[in-house]
């Protein structure tokens, strides 16, 4: 992949530990500058990432023709509540300036902890339009999160200086 890899996306991928075996999801993964990086880290394991753009899917594509023909990644013009997902779940799911989960917490909250294995990790990092709306927005969050069923591990605001909110959180067993 061409270009330099912004801090936030280094770091986020950098975050979610992963192990080579593991089946991940990218809600939101625009022109695949993630799903790049998460699939040098797999070994057997395998990423699908979404988007709703078709635009950004065929980037995301385009960008990771490799790891697609390697069998690691799959690309699909989809959202996290549609058909495509239906019946698959997944260790960990990411989201990287992925509004939805600000905007319409009561149904995307809900909706990835179903896709979530019991156990699965949840990511969502947020560049912010501000410091005022990431505090707000991360003393909000552990109840949304709480409120949908998962488990919240932690919340960091301006984790290298950035207006920027990441939290994570997990599914319980059940």
């Amino acid at each position: 992949m061409a270009g330099a890899v912004p801090t936030r996306i280094a770091w986020a991928v950098d975050r979610l530990s992963i192990r080579p075996d593991e089946t991940l999801l990218e809600i939101g993964c625009g022109r695949g500058v993630a799903a790049g990086l998460v699939c040098a880290r797999l070994g057997e394991g395998r990423l699908v990432a979404i988007d709703r753009s078709d635009t950004a899917v065929a980037a995301a594509r385009a960008a990771n023709a490799a790891w697609i023909a390697a069998g690691r990644l799959e690309v699909i013009a989809a959202d996290m509540t549609g058909d495509a997902l239906r019946d698959r779940r997944f260790d960990a799911v990411f989201a990287i300036n992925v509004n939805l989960f600000w905007t319409a917490p009561d149904a995307a909250v809900p909706a990835v902890r179903g896709l979530l294995k019991p156990g699965g990790r949840l990511l969502l990092v947020y560049e912010t339009p501000g410091r005022a709306r990431a505090e707000d927005l991360a003393a909000r969050l552990p109840a949304l999160l709480s409120a949908g069923g998962l488990t919240v591990a932690g919340v960091d605001l301006d984790p290298f200086g950035a207006p920027l909110l990441a939290a994570a959180a997990t599914r319980g067993a059940a």
